[in-house]
């Protein structure tokens, strides 16, 4: 059975969407930005990745009601995307949020709030509550136009948060952050996910495995995998063994001689073996014997773990087929 967020039944997906297409322009000028994908986000924090271009900021736009969907259907937890019920589910920061710098971060989201429906009171208070959670509660009456980049960034997500959405979507939430700005958001972004579901994009690609369960690639506006990120690094695992002892040149020249070897080199960053073997079977049971015989001490042998930014690159080196 599906995870629900506040037991709430018959909501199974927090997005789903079915032959969901955007086209600009018509006939010999159209342009398909996204092709016809199907998605399923579940509760929790779901990545969503691609090159630039890729049809991402197309596709959040079209589920927060922005952009007019050209063909296909999308929900927002069971509500038509572009409702009126679908948005006030939604919170959502854009890529390149655009603020009102004269006014000061609580009024900003006094206004965002009321915008949301809340009366006055309600989103004074609530505008507090988030200043004093994003810690910018001494800051929050100082203009937004004297903010730096990260307090930006927070006010943004408040302001996103201000009406208690029961989905978040975030383009880009860490850009031009620097590195302990991003650490920040990030570890906003998951106390947040054990309320509120999010549906987050991003180009540094260690955010996304630092914060998300399940991913979805897209690619010249198409899926091109959609999964957790668990089953998907169980697609991409290597075939390249690491070994690193005391006496690594002696036995990369006993495994250059072995048949059961395909390719070996030297990893430049820690001087370790790697191993492509034609036999892995024979490989393991061999390397015990060849630390024996040059009474070597074993540090490491292992498949390292493959990371995202490999799979990342794999993927798209192949045109994202």
């Amino acid at each position: 059975m599906s995870k629900t967020r506040e037991g709430v039944p018959g909501i199974k997906y927090e997005i789903w969407s079915d032959k969901l297409q955007k086209i600009y322009g018509k006939g010999d000028k159209a342009f398909e930005a996204v092709k016809k994908i199907d998605l399923r986000v579940e509760t929790g924090i779901h990545g969503f990745l691609g090159p630039n271009g890729a049809g991402k900021t197309t596709t959040m736009n079209m589920l927060v009601g922005a952009l007019s969907i050209t063909s296909g259907k999308a929900k927002i937890r069971e509500k038509e995307a572009g409702s009126v019920e679908a948005r006030r589910l939604i919170g959502f920061l854009p890529q390149d949020p655009v603020f009102y710098d004269n006014m000061t971060g609580e009024d900003y989201l006094i206004y965002m709030g009321s915008l949301g429906g809340l009366r006055k009171i309600e989103a004074r208070k609530r505008a507090q509550e988030l200043c004093e959670y994003f810690d910018i509660f001494d800051d929050r009456v100082r203009p937004i136009g004297e903010y730096s980049g990260g307090m930006k960034q927070k006010i943004g997500i408040a302001a996103a948060l201000i009406h208690k959405p029961k989905l978040l979507i975030l383009d880009e939430p860490t850009a031009n952050l620097d590195p302990i700005g991003r650490a920040n958001i990030i570890e906003k972004i998951k106390e947040i996910s054990k309320n509120v579901s999010v549906f987050v994009s991003s180009h540094i690609l260690s955010e996304i495995e630092q914060m998300c369960e399940t991913v979805t690639m897209i690619n010249e506006g198409a899926i091109v995998i959609s999964d957790t990120l668990k089953n998907i690094k169980k697609k991409f695992i290597g075939n390249t063994f690491q070994l690193h002892t005391n006496k690594n040149e002696e036995i990369l020249r006993d495994l250059e001689k072995k048949d059961y070897i395909d390719k070996t080199w030297v990893r430049e960053e820690d001087g370790s073996i790697q191993v492509i073997p034609r036999d892995a079977d024979k490989l393991q049971e061999e390397v015990p014997k060849l630390i024996l015989d040059h009474r070597a001490i074993l540090y490491s042998f292992h498949i390292p773990e493959v990371s995202l930014q490999d799979i990342f690159m794999e993927v798209y080196a192949k045109g994202g087929n």
